[in-house]
């Protein structure tokens, strides 16, 4: 048989070499197939098991949660091996639960999270962020030394899930290490940053209006805590409004502050919002149009008019909200001249806004 095989090589040895090729990726195709059959299998397997394991799991953590049964009960039942893949089920179980139902799950994880720490050490950005979510979601203020640590982590992605862990445990003593490093979250919306900063709850208002007149923070980082004042409605913060106001020249700082007065102004602070009225920016001009709106007095009117001719089209818009706030009759006689914008006032009459 060799015999016939290398005579027809050396008749042949092209086509040999062809039939050989083919012989061996067919071969290799086939072994292929194996593999990833052998694969799906095992992998199906381990599914099984761990659905399984988990079954039992959460039927013996609702006897536990419910008070039927004593968390050394569910305990009996995760192996040393098996600790990690336990804390990711009580991850999403927690999440299903509220009060005290939900302190107990917290009380079911304690022997286990210390075992996360190394995660925090990991080179993988994501296993480091799934650490902190599930130390900061399992642990309450436990681990908070470790999480605040990880606002200094060179992954962006790690030193955001820090803050936002930090912010949702509605403490003001996360608020300024917080601040201190938000400019690391550059890319970032600032309105996000600033409902982050917003929900840690009233008490932090202190922090942020310690940060909105401070020049030692960057202009946007002010900004952030002008925004998150006013989700706050923190009326104490008019007055660093107003502060900003006289001195800052940063363009999204002097937004961020004429937003806040015009949500939690006063009368006295008009002066202040009158000097931005006259900006080169428009959208400074615009957002000042609307403070004056807020805070503005009758003296005003004939500023929100002159508006109306302003270059910028926003600048007239948020003119003419301010005269329809102030139910000022003039709307009405520009809507019925010959005024180029009479359409955009004729618009807010109809319905308060364009």
């Amino acid at each position: 048989m060799l015999d016939r095989l290398w005579a027809f090589y050396l008749e042949s040895p092209g086509l040999s070499l062809l039939i050989l090729g083919n012989v061996v990726f067919v071969a290799g195709a086939f072994g292929l197939a194996a593999a990833a059959l052998l694969l799906r299998i095992r992998n199906d397997r381990k599914a099984a098991h761990w659905g399984s394991l988990e079954r039992r799991w959460e039927a013996k953590t609702v006897e536990v949660v419910t008070e039927i049964d004593r968390p050394e009960a569910l305990w009996a039942l995760v192996d040393k091996a098996d600790a990690l893949r336990f804390l990711n089920f009580l991850l999403r179980f927690a999440r299903r639960l509220t009060g005290a139902e939900r302190k107990r799950v917290d009380e079911l994880a304690a022997p286990y999270l210390d075992r996360i720490l190394p995660q925090l050490r990991a080179r993988s950005a994501e296993r480091r962020a799934r650490a902190i979510q599930t130390l900061t979601t399992l642990g309450s203020r436990r681990y908070a030394t470790q999480v605040l640590a990880s606002l200094d982590d060179p992954s962006p992605l790690v030193a955001m899930v820090a803050a936002r862990s930090l912010a949702r445990r509605e403490s003001p003593d996360f608020a300024e290490p917080i601040l201190r490093r938000l400019e690391r979250f550059q890319h970032w919306r600032p309105s996000f940053l600033a409902s982050m900063l917003a929900s840690i709850g009233p008490a932090v208002a202190p922090a942020l209006r310690a940060a909105l007149v401070d020049p030692r923070y960057a202009p946007r980082v002010r900004s952030v805590a002008a925004d998150a004042l006013r989700e706050l409605n923190d009326y104490l913060s008019a007055d660093a409004a107003a502060q900003v106001l006289g001195e800052a020249t940063d363009r999204d700082l002097l937004i961020a502050a004429l937003g806040l007065i015009a949500h939690v102004g006063r009368a006295d602070q008009v002066e202040v919002v009158r000097h931005h009225a006259e900006a080169a920016e428009p959208i400074v001009r615009s957002r000042a149009m609307s403070a004056l709106g807020r805070i503005g007095s009758a003296a005003d009117a004939d500023r929100l008019i002159q508006a109306f001719d302003d270059p910028s089209p926003w600048v007239a818009l948020r003119a003419a909200e301010a005269l329809y706030e102030a139910r000022n009759p003039a709307l009405a006689t520009i809507a019925s001249s010959d005024h180029p914008r009479a359409p955009l006032a004729r618009q807010i009459l109809a319905g308060g806004s364009a």
